[in-house]
């Protein structure tokens, strides 16, 4: 009776090692859908990551761009504004009568 009863509890202990061995293989299993989904996710952001660091870089260049002309075109308008004041200078200088005529009307 002893041994029957030593037998059963061995029994019931198996049967519980083999349901807790197939919900651990279950629970394996999804594990391994979510890594496979985590690694689908991150060579997604990895893909993202590198177009946004080539975004970045082209928008660095482009506005290098903008600023390297727009520092000539501000160069040339100071340039511009030179010469208009000394031909103005010029101007006032050779009738000065005529610009006093100009302001009186």
């Amino acid at each position: 009776m002893t041994f029957y009863l030593g037998e059963v509890v061995l029994f019931a202990a198996l049967l519980l090692t083999s349901l807790q061995v197939l919900r651990m293989r279950s629970e394996l299993r999804r594990m391994r859908s979510f890594h496979a989904e985590f690694q689908s996710v991150f060579s997604q952001t990895e893909a993202a990551l590198g177009a946004i660091q080539s975004t970045v870089r082209d928008l660095q260049a482009s506005g290098r761009e903008v600023v390297e002309e727009l520092g000539q075109r501000i160069d040339t308008g100071c340039n511009l504004l030179r010469e208009l004041k000394s031909a103005n200078a010029r101007a006032e200088r050779i009738s000065p009568r005529t610009s006093r005529d100009a302001n009186a009307a």
